[in-house]
C-alpha cells in the first residue's frame, strides 16, 4: 500500500491495512474536488471552470489502496437556475459527473455523490454564504424542501442500481435552524428510499457539520446537532452522520498550522455516537505539511480506527484543478503530493 506507507507527512501511515484487518474503517480515501469550482461562472465550461476527476489520479489512488472517492458537484450546474432545483437536470453537466462516478465504481471504488452547496441554492457566487437557504419559507427566492427531495429522487433513481455509490446529502450546512436541517435531511432520505435505493446515506448537521462542535450551538439561537438530529430516521438503518474536522485555529482548514488538540476534539462526539448507537463518516479533514500536523493527523486517524463509531473517512483534497493549493494531494499537483510521491 504505497500511497499510505509513503504519506508520512500526511499522517496516513498504514491505516488501510489496519482498517481492513480490524474491519472497522470500511471506507478510506480522498475528496476529488472540482465540480463546484469557479462557481461564479454558470454554467461554466468543462475542463476550464470545473472538472470532476483526473482518471490517472483515480488510478493512482485506487492502485495504492484507497477505496473511496468523494466527488463534488454544484447544484446550480446540475439544476440550472432557469428551471430551478428539482428533477430537471443539465444533462451535459450530469453526463460528465456520471462518467466520473462510473469510472471510479467500475474500478471497484466507492463514489460519494457530494452536493457541495451548504444547504443553499440560487447564488453560489460567494460560497459558503451566498444563496438562499433551502426550505426557508420566509425567503421568496428560496428553493423548497420538496424541491430538494425531488432533486434527490431523480439523482438517486439514476444511481440506485450501482452498489458502490454513496449518497452525500449536502456539504456543510450552516447558520440556520438545526430543525430545518433535520427536516431537509429527512426529506432527502425519504426520497432516496422511496425510489428503492438502498445504499449508504451520509447525513450532515449544522455548523459546517463540524465534528468538534457537534454538541454545541453553532449560531445564534441554533440548537446543537446532538439535540436535534437524534430524530433522524432511515427505514433501512443504513446511514452515518457526515462530519468534518480541521485543526487550525478557526477550524476552517485555511491555515497550514495545526493548533487544535487531537484526538481530544473527537471525544465528545464519539461518546454521543456511542450513547445513541450511531456511526459517523469523516468526509473532510486536512492539515498542512509540517511535523505538528503530521502528529495531529496520525492521532486522529488512530482514534477513528480504535473507535468503531467511525466507519470511514475521505481526506481533503485531491482534484484536477487545484494548482499549488497547500492541501492538494492530487498526484503531481501541490507541494504535499509532490513531496509525498518523491519519497
Amino acid at each position: 500500500m504505497k500511497f499510505l506507507s509513503c504519506a508520512v507527512s500526511l499522517g496516513l501511515t498504514g491505516l488501510l491495512f489496519t482498517a481492513q484487518s480490524a474491519a472497522k474503517i470500511l471506507y478510506a480515501g480522498v475528496n476529488s474536488a472540482g465540480g463546484e469550482f469557479a462557481q461564479q461562472n454558470l454554467p461554466g465550461t468543462f475542463g476550464i471552470d470545473y472538472r470532476f476527476i483526473n482518471e490517472s489520479a483515480i488510478d493512482f489512488f485506487l492502485d495504492e489502496g484507497v477505496n473511496t472517492i468523494r466527488v463534488t458537484f454544484l447544484l446550480e450546474r446540475m439544476c440550472p437556475l432557469a428551471t430551478g432545483l428539482g428533477s430537471t437536470f443539465n444533462e451535459s453537466y450530469f453526463s460528465e459527473f456520471e462518467k466520473a462516478v462510473t469510472y471510479i465504481t467500475s474500478r471497484g471504488g466507492y463514489a460519494i455523490l457530494d452536493a457541495h452547496n451548504y444547504m443553499r441554492y440560487n447564488d453560489p457566487s460567494s460560497q459558503p454564504s451566498s444563496g438562499s437557504i433551502i426550505g426557508n419559507t420566509t425567503d421568496p427566492l428560496a428553493a423548497t424542501t420538496a424541491q430538494l427531495a425531488s432533486f434527490w429522487t431523480t439523482l438517486s433513481t439514476r444511481f440506485k442500481t450501482n452498489p458502490h455509490v454513496i449518497f452525500g446529502l449536502m456539504n456543510e450546512p450552516h447558520d440556520m435552524p438545526t430543525e430545518l436541517i433535520l427536516a431537509n435531511d429527512q426529506a432527502m432520505i425519504d426520497a432516496i428510499r422511496t425510489v428503492g435505493a438502498q445504499q449508504l446515506i451520509l447525513v450532515p448537521g449544522n455548523g459546517f457539520t463540524g465534528a468538534a462542535r457537534w454538541l454545541n450551538s453553532t449560531c445564534a439561537g441554533c440548537k446543537p446537532n446532538a439535540q436535534v438530529l437524534t430524530a433522524i430516521r432511515d427505514p433501512l438503518e443504513n446511514l452515518a452522520f457526515d462530519m468534518h474536522l480541521y485543526f487550525d485555529n478557526d477550524t476552517s482548514g485555511t491555515h497550514s498550522e495545526c493548533t487544535l488538540a487531537a484526538p481530544s476534539n473527537l471525544v465528545p462526539v464519539t461518546d454521543w455516537l456511542r450513547e445513541n448507537n450511531h456511526t459517523a463518516f469523516l468526509s473532510e479533514f486536512g492539515a498542512g505539511d509540517n511535523p505538528n500536523c503530521a502528529r495531529t493527523l496520525n492521532d486522529t486517524l488512530a482514534w477513528m480506527e480504535e473507535h468503531g463509531q467511525f466507519i470511514g473517512w475521505t481526506y481533503w483534497a485531491a482534484g484536477p484543478l487545484w494548482g499549488d493549493y497547500f492541501l492538494s494531494v492530487e498526484p503531481g499537483v501541490g507541494p504535499e503530493a509532490n513531496r509525498r510521491q518523491s519519497q
